[in-house]
């Protein structure tokens, strides 16, 4: 009964929920999901832009992308309508100048043919007297000529002459506007000191105590200069001094690398070295060792009654230590999952010396790096980067990890005791074999040297860091437990999985157990083979530099004055000079005025009278100045005019000339009806030639005509479908809001129904399921009576307006409807308990 009554009540809880929801708009849902792109355009009428041969996009997404495509179709016909439009204007000017050619030409052909039909019939008596009389106008031509040159000659020398009489009048115009102005200065002087005396006198101490603010600026400035002057200078000196240093220690370098060999040896420790502090804590770490494997209940309780001794022992020593760069290393870039096998050698040699500088300090015998070694290094790191890639793998004791390999923190002790295993060695060594460090991300030789230093100090002096206990010492400075004097062996060889990993593994000779597999075979000891020739050309390249700025400095040196710093300072001297200038003409100016001040007024008055005496007269003058400047420039026009008229008169009296020269020389010539001939010919044909050339551009301007009018159509054409498109684009926008929308509807009309068998066995079934079913009713004709239109111009956009405003008001009345028949249950079911 208990369980009833909660199953009632969470009923009840459920339907007031949903009523609600649908009470807050969330509407009547259909009784399906529905996909925004489901949802298609209905049919519409065909429009004048032929939409039927328009591929109608069917998504939101499509129609975007069509949008975008035709805008920039649009673009693109645009600016071949702008190119079509800039060829027609030039094919209409080309046509232009060709028709204009063709008139000239058509001229000339007819004064040819003329010609050639004039002299064809003119007998020889006719022509000796055109003859005659031609050369009658050619000599009256040549007077006339000569007669037109003398007065071109005498009308430009008049031109002439009245441009200097207008030059000087200008400059005796400017001369009198400059003493006007000087006149009204004059004049505005002395109406100042007559109503303003006050004025003037604090004006003239302004000025006066200016010119004694620019005075001591001028003089601080000197000084200044004075300073900049040995400043630079000293520096200069400096400078020199530091230089000469410079090439001295250049030159004594050079000296050494020149005295040795070609060729040196390097040693690949350069000058690193390790050193132990007095109280290194070696027993305690020998006993730490024979406690029991590291890790073991035996080997954790001894380094707890120690650690604190040990510690204050040990580390002093990473502040004792320090990693020096090698010069020649900084630059050997490598990768470290594939380093050469020189370069793998050379390194482990540097973490051999490195180590040895340590146990031959505390009496071991020292590690050394074989054959088998190097091997059992670089395959345990190439293992390394196979199996773990780019990820440092981080295990639990016990519990497999990557690949399912076990291990201890970052190191796989599967990988470890197989390649132990390949290279001959025992899979099980009392430490693991490895010491693992990760120092530095410099991938050089350099770096991974750095990186190899600063693991080994970390291992020797502060291995009670992040967890450890002094096992990475133990494992450096370890010896055979069958035979202290026993080998020990190291092989080192990097990994760049997580970030740049030094793998150390050290064992003792009783770890071999398959001394056939295993190579004994000692790598000598080796280093870089430097090539001195390199350095010295260098440093031959450095001395020169330096002898060339030596000799720069010196030049500066003993002439400062052309350095940044004094040219500036010189420059402010002289912008304050110049400024002092100017403030003394002015306070000499009013200190006159000032002293003019002590006449009465009436000697003021006097001189102000005889200066706008002075001014009125000057400007009459000026005004004079002008008018007569006015008359000079209206007469040298006419001059002008008259000399382009004699020199118009000139040329065409020369044109005339030739033409009769020209006449004449063809009616002398026996051959004149062949010349004829040949001109006709020619006009002819240059004729011929422009008309062909006016047809063609006309041909041209025609199609390109033609042209413009397809692209106008298409251009408007295609900015009707634009139109078309991004109304398409708005309809699918509305649409899948309109779908989520249903979506959510659909799902309170699923809860409905999920909710009458509960509702039912409540007391309130049958009238929330009829509510229900109507609501459902209602909406599934909402979405069958809601027409699709494939169409997408203006008249489906608002007709789906429409549409849209209608089922928003069905649905509004539906949500309401549901509200009240939900209400309805409740008040039934109440008045049944009553």
């Amino acid at each position: 009964m208990e369980q009833e009554n909660s199953r009632t009540k969470h009923v009840k809880n459920t339907i007031a929920l949903t009523s609600t929801i649908a009470l807050l708009g969330t509407s009547v849902g259909v009784s399906h999901q529905v996909k925004a792109d489901d949802t298609k355009s209905g049919d519409a009428n065909t429009s004048n832009t032929s939409e039927a041969t328009l591929a109608k996009p069917e998504t939101l997404e499509e129609a975007v992308l069509a949008v975008k495509t035709t805008e920039e179709t649009l673009s693109e016909q645009k600016q071949q309508l702008a190119e079509t439009n800039t060829n027609i204007a030039e094919t209409e000017g080309e046509i232009a100048k060709l028709e204009t050619a063709k008139e000239e030409q058509t001229a000339d052909l007819a004064k040819a043919e003329e010609l050639l039909e004039t002299y064809s019939s003119m007998s020889e008596e006719d022509l000796a007297k055109s003859i005659e009389k031609h050369e009658t106008e050619l000599e009256a031509t040549n007077t006339e000529l000569e007669k037109a040159t003398t007065e071109s000659q005498a009308q430009a020398e008049a031109v002439a002459k009245q441009q200097e009489t207008i030059a000087a009048e200008a400059t005796k115009a400017d001369q009198l506007a400059t003493q006007l102005a000087a006149a009204e200065q004059k004049v505005s002087d002395l109406n100042t000191m007559i109503s303003q005396p006050e004025a003037i006198v604090s004006e003239a101490q302004a000025a006066k105590e200016e010119v004694k603010r620019i005075s001591d600026d001028l003089a601080k400035a000197k000084a200044d200069l004075a300073t900049v002057k040995e400043t630079v200078s000293q520096q200069l000196a400096s400078d020199l001094a530091a230089n000469k240093a410079a090439l001295a220690a250049k030159e004594t370098e050079l000296q050494k690398l020149q005295d040795g060999t070609a060729t040196a040896q390097l040693n690949v420790a350069g000058s690193n070295t390790l050193v132990l502090p007095k109280d290194y804590p070696i027993e305690e770490i020998k006993k730490l060792a024979a406690s029991g494997y590291i890790g073991t209940a035996a080997y954790n309780d001894y380094y707890n009654k120690v650690a604190s001794t040990m510690i204050a022992k040990a580390e002093p020593g990473a502040a004792m230590n320090q990693y020096v760069d090698i010069p020649e290393d900084l630059n050997r870039v490598v990768d470290p999952d594939n380093l050469s096998q020189e370069v793998q050698n050379e390194l482990a040699q540097f973490a051999a010396q490195m180590i040895n500088d340590v146990r031959k300090q505390l009496g071991l015998v020292p590690v050394t790096v074989t054959v088998g070694s190097q091997e059992f290094a670089r395959l345990l790191t190439k293992s390394y980067k196979e199996t773990h890639q780019n990820t440092r793998p981080s295990f639990v004791y016990g519990q497999a990890g990557t690949a399912g390999h076990y291990g201890v923190g970052p190191h796989d002790k599967t990988i470890i005791e197989a390649s132990a295993s390949t290279v001959g060695l025992r899979p099980n060594d009392d430490n693991m074999y490895e010491n693992l460090g990760a120092f530095n991300e410099v991938h050089t030789v350099n770096g991974i040297k750095r990186g190899i230093y600063d693991s080994i100090k970390y291992m020797l002096f502060t291995d009670h860091r992040d967890g450890n206990t002094y096992g990475h010492a133990v494992n450096f400075l370890r010896v055979d437990k069958t035979d202290p004097n026993a080998p020990v062996y190291l092989g080192f060889s990097t990994s760049n999985v997580g970030s740049l990993n030094e793998h150390f593994v050290i064992f003792p000779e009783s770890d071999i157990v398959d001394t056939a597999r295993f190579s004994k075979t000692e790598i000598p000891k080796s280093g870089q083979v430097i090539d001195r020739s390199a350095s010295i050309q260098a440093l031959t390249n450095d001395i020169a530099s330096i002898k060339g700025k030596i000799a720069s400095l010196e030049s500066r040196l003993a002439d400062p004055s052309s350095e940044a710093e004094v040219t500036a300072a010189q420059a402010k001297i002289s912008q304050l000079q110049h400024q002092l200038e100017a403030a003394q003409a002015k306070s000499n100016k009013l200190h006159q005025q000032v002293e003019q001040l002590a006449n009465t007024k009436d000697s003021l008055r006097t001189q102000l009278l005889a200066a706008k005496e002075e001014q009125a007269q000057l400007k009459a003058n000026l005004d004079k100045a002008l008018a007569l400047l006015a008359s000079s420039k209206a007469t040298l026009h006419k001059l002008e005019a008259a000399m382009e008229e004699a020199k118009a008169r000139v040329a065409g009296l020369a044109s005339q000339k030739a033409q009769l020269e020209d006449l004449l020389a063809f009616e002398k010539n026996p051959n004149r009806i062949e010349l004829a001939q040949e001109k006709v010919a020619a006009a002819k044909k240059a004729l011929a030639d422009t008309e062909d050339k006016l047809l063609a551009a006309q041909a041209s301007l025609s199609d390109l005509q033609a042209q413009r009018a397809r692209l106008q159509l298409s251009i408007a054409t295609i900015e009707q479908q634009l139109v078309l498109l991004k109304n398409l684009v708005q309809e699918k926008q509305r649409l899948r809001l309109e779908v989520e929308r249903l979506n959510s509807m659909s799902e309170t009309r699923q809860l409905l129904n999920q909710l009458a068998p509960q509702a039912a066995k409540a007391g309130v079934g049958s009238e929330l399921v009829a509510t229900g079913l109507l609501v459902s009713k209602v909406a599934s004709a909402i979405a069958k009576q809601s027409p699709t239109s494939h169409s997408y111009g203006a008249g489906a956009a608002s007709h789906a307006a429409v549409d849209d405003n209608t089922q928003r008001a069905v649905q509004a009345g539906m949500v309401m409807l549901a509200a009240a028949g939900l209400a309805t249950v409740k008040l039934k079911k109440g008045s049944k308990k009553r």
